[in-house]
Parts: structure tokens; sequence; C-alpha cells
């Protein structure tokens, strides 16, 4: 991420973007197109809520990772992310947060944003003062409007809510994409293996919103190709774990190894809750059935 000064004249589109959804992408998708009419940078200006956050965002669990975030800003045409920590700007006033951090620092020349975006102290102010400051400056200035679907708003909201249902048809709708992440391959108990059915483990990340425990059709993409899966994700009920999170991968066919790897796995269906068996060989029987109900529906979400 870049934070440090910029001079070249750009177009910002503003939020926290937290997921990067349909709504979001509205947005970033008007600023990429005015960047390109008017031969500017686009870029994208959201923030760094590690150490401190805005009372609205505080209490949330985040839909993506900070580094997420930026891949899906990039993947989307943003040529340039802004991310301060939350802190570094919170006690800036309305009017010195568009004109130092956004105009002089960050040469603005033009802004797209959500109707309901705030910013300043306290979040004290709206699009309507965002309007009259940059019509001070010279700033361009596009509302984007609300993305509707089944007739509510499409909202990061929505989805923690769906996401925490196992709900991934809608979940991905309305994110615009498969819901999924990307972390780095870490060292189980190799109790798969033993099974005949080796998996990848990955830590999932402190501080964001988790998934509904229980087993999941996956897709796991390695060198580039993407693998029918079936991903368990939850704290491993059957066998002593510490109770941190994991989502636990077996990709059919795939031998390599992947240790300290970083693979992108997507969920496409929920298919059973987390349940404790009472043996080992329990957990295996299920784990074959699970296998096989995984590579069905991968079958048709594959052709989707």
């Amino acid at each position: 991420m870049n934070t440090t000064e910029k001079r070249e004249h750009t177009v910002i589109a503003l939020g926290f973007f937290d997921g990067v959804h349909r709504g979001h992408q509205a947005v970033i998708g008007q600023a990429v197109e005015l960047a390109a009419r008017r031969s500017l940078l686009p870029c994208a200006f959201t923030f760094d809520t590690a150490h401190s956050a805005p009372s609205s965002k505080g209490e949330l669990h985040a839909l993506t990772t900070v580094e997420q975030r930026e891949r899906e800003l990039t993947r989307l045409g943003i040529a340039q992310v802004f991310c301060p920590a939350f802190e570094s700007f919170r006690d800036l006033s309305g009017e010195a947060f568009v004109r130092e951090m956004l105009y002089q620092r960050f040469g603005a020349r033009a802004l797209c944003c959500g109707r309901d975006f705030r910013f300043g102290r306290y979040a004290g102010c709206g699009v309507d003062d965002l309007e009259r400051l940059c019509g001070d400056l010279g700033i361009e200035l596009c509302i984007t409007p609300e993305v509707m679907d089944g007739g509510e708003p499409v909202s990061s909201t929505r989805i923690r809510a769906a996401l925490a249902q196992g709900k991934m048809d809608t979940v991905n709708r309305l994110l615009g994409r498969r819901y999924g992440f990307e972390l780095e391959v870490v060292h189980g108990r190799r109790l798969g293996r033993q099974m005949q059915y080796p998996t990848i483990n990955q830590l999932l990340p402190e501080g964001c919103a988790l998934p509904r425990f229980g087993v999941y059709a996956a897709f796991a993409e390695v060198d580039g190709r993407a693998y029918p899966a079936v991903t368990n994700v939850g704290v491993k009920p059957t066998v002593k774990s510490d109770n941190r999170p994991v989502a636990e991968t077996h990709i059919p066919g795939l031998t390599a190894d992947l240790y300290g790897r970083v693979v992108p796995v997507t969920l496409v269906r929920f298919l059973r809750p987390e349940v404790r068996f009472s043996s080992i060989e329990e957990l295996r029987e299920n784990i074959r059935r699970d296998t096989e109900h995984a590579l069905e529906a991968c079958k048709l979400y594959a052709l989707q």
C-alpha cells in the first residue's frame, strides 16, 4: 500500500470498501471511467483500522483483510490505493480532510463516493458538505447511486449476515464474485493424510467475519488452475485443537507440496454444519461422502 505524498492529479474513489462488493464496484467503476475520460490517475482512498477505527466500523468483523481489499481494488482498475491508518486523520475537520489530505497530499481533482459517505471528525460531514468543499476547490464530485438487490441496497452488513448463515449463493451474488480467502498453507496434524484425505490447512485471520462453520464445496487455485475441492471451516471438534478457526481443504487428485504457499480458496456451496463424530472411522466416512457431494456441486458451479 502506498501512503506517501502524491503529486500526480487523481480521481479518488472514497470509502472503506470492506468486501469490495457490487455497491463498491459501482463507485470504483465510476472513478476508473472518469479517470480515463479526464486523463487522471484512478485511485482509491480507504483506511487501516488495525489500531483504531470509526465507531461505525470498530465492532464489525471485516469481510476482507487489508491485503485482499487492495488486490480487489487493483483488479478493478485502481492504479494506487491510499490506505493510511485511521488515527492519522481521525481528528481532521471535514475541510482539512478534503483540502489538505485529498486535494493537496493525494492530488484529487475528482472524487467518487456513495450517497452515505461520511468524513471529518466524528464523521460529522456528509455528501452535501463534500459538494460544497469540492466546489470551493474546483474538484469534480460524482455521487454513485445505490446498487439494489431484491429491493434492498447491497451492503457489507447483508453479506456478513448471509455468510454467517452459510448462504453462499447470496454472499457471492452480493459480492459480485465468489467469496474466499488467500492464505498461507500451514502445517497441521496430518490426520487427513493418515485417513487418505490429505488437506491443506489455512488459519483464518483474526478480526474477520467467518463463514458458518461446516463443510463447503469449494475451488482451490494452484498454479493458475482452479481445482474442485471440499473445505471444512471450523475448530475441528472431533480431534483436539486450540479452537483457532481453520479452513481445511481436500483437493482430490492433487499431491503437490503446498506448505508455505498462498493458495486462494473460494467457497461456493454450504453442504452441512460442523459435527463432532464419535470416532476417526466415522469422520473418515463422512469426509468421503462430503468429497463426493462437493465434487458434484462443483460441476454445476464450474459452468457459471
